[in-house]
């Protein structure tokens, strides 16, 4: 059992690293201008979280009904705690960068709504000058051109 969850512990590392670097691509494109990546990273992040839960079921699977973690790699596996305290790192990082990165995501929302907002308020001004026959309907001023 010592080998096996030593194995799933470093695969589940090494998927954290790589849950880690897609949040920071997700972070890089955030901050750009050209967001078109977004999509496919979030395709690959769904991906990687769920090889992410099923690494953390095949650990849970290694250890005894009821055992601790960490009491159990202190006692049985003693090589294994830098690795685990490692995954702890990880996740407290990709928990950071996800926080991050889903404020950055409503920042853009909110900017995008406001220019939305704007552009609906330009149309609707835009279309009020003209008339149901097509004809411009510019608005009366109250004052006659050349009056003073």
């Amino acid at each position: 059992m010592t080998h096996s969850l030593s194995a799933v512990l470093h695969d589940e590392r090494d998927a954290l690293r790589a849950f880690v670097a897609l949040l920071e691509q997700e972070q890089q494109v955030l901050l750009g201008t050209d967001t078109d990546p977004l999509l496919e990273l979030a395709e690959r992040k769904t991906r990687s979280a769920d090889h992410l839960s099923e690494l953390g079921r095949q650990r849970q699977l290694q250890l005894p009904p009821g055992a601790s973690l960490a009491s159990w790699i202190e006692q049985h596996a003693p090589a294994s705690a830098a690795v685990w305290q490692n995954i702890l790192t990880l996740a407290e990082q990709a928990r950071q960068l996800n926080q991050t990165n889903g404020n950055l995501i409503q920042t853009r929302m909110r900017y995008n709504q406001q220019a939305l907002q704007v552009l609906i308020g330009a149309t609707q001004q835009a279309s009020a000058l003209y008339g149901p026959n097509g004809q411009t309907a510019l608005p009366a001023t109250g004052r006659a051109l050349g009056s003073g």
